[in-house]
C-alpha cells in the first residue's frame, strides 16, 4: 500500500483542482473526482506546489501513468 501524502501535500492538490475548477487539462472534462497531478514525479524530488501540479480526470490520469498519453510539460 502506497504511503498517505503529508497534509500540505494533499492540500495543494486540492488547491490546484479548485483552482482549475476541476477541469481535465488533456480532455477538458470537468470531474468531482479529478486528480492533482505532478509534472515532475513527487518521487523523483517533484515539488508540492502549484507550479508543478495540473488537474487530470481519473480516465486520462491512468492513461498517462500506463504510459498510453503523452504530456508535453515544457508548454506549461
Amino acid at each position: 500500500m502506497a504511503k498517505k501524502r503529508p497534509y500540505e501535500h494533499r492540500k495543494v492538490q486540492k488547491e490546484v483542482k479548485d483552482i482549475e475548477m476541476y477541469q481535465c487539462i488533456v480532455c477538458n472534462m470537468v470531474d468531482a473526482k479529478a486528480h492533482g497531478h505532478h509534472l515532475i514525479p513527487y518521487r523523483e524530488g517533484g515539488a508540492a506546489n502549484l507550479q508543478n501540479m495540473v488537474t487530470m480526470c481519473p480516465d486520462c490520469h491512468r492513461r498517462y501513468h500506463a504510459g498510453t498519453l503523452n504530456i508535453d510539460i515544457e508548454r506549461f
